[in-house]
């Protein structure tokens, strides 16, 4: 478990190495990432080439996303979808909860719900979701309906 001494920008490279070595080390192949603009979209593809884990991204709304980058990302087998298109349920409670640890925990925990409502990734194995540029956790993604299915396997990094 990695702690940084602040939130921000400043820890996605090294967010993303400490889940790229998870992915490798426990053998797992999809990792879901929020990406609001495409700007963590890009680094991550570079970050995870040549290590055959499936990427999805999840923006919040799709006129904030670079369309050119959203064919790229495709074109490369990745997953793109934003999170005002698809309809799903996460309560108040359930992210102030999870907002207690880092608003990134929250955002780990919703991006691996809606890429499980996509058909994205399996609810049958573990995941990794990353959460803003500074949390990743080790999920057992779950659909919105069963939200109670949904387990938080490990802390990978978060801000303090």
């Amino acid at each position: 478990m990695t702690y940084f001494p602040v939130p921000g920008r400043e820890n996605l490279d090294k967010t993303l190495a400490l889940a790229t070595k998870m992915a490798e080390e426990l053998g797992i192949d999809s990792v879901v990432i929020a990406s609001t603009t495409g700007f963590t979209a890009k680094i991550a593809v570079e970050t995870f080439r040549g290590t055959g884990v499936k990427l999805t991204f999840v923006g919040t709304a799709r006129e904030r996303f670079n369309s050119a980058l959203i064919a790229e990302l495709k074109e490369k087998g990745c997953n793109v979808c934003f999170s005002n298109e698809i309809k799903y349920e996460y309560s108040d409670q359930a992210k102030t909860a999870y907002r207690r640890f880092c608003q990134g925990v929250k955002v780990a925990v919703e991006i691996a719900m809606i890429a499980a409502q996509e058909g994205y990734v399996t609810t049958d194995k573990d995941i990794i979701s990353v959460g803003k540029w500074d949390t990743a956790l080790i999920i057992k993604p779950s659909i919105s309906t069963r939200f109670e299915d949904l387990l938080i396997r490990e802390l990978i990094c978060k801000p303090r």
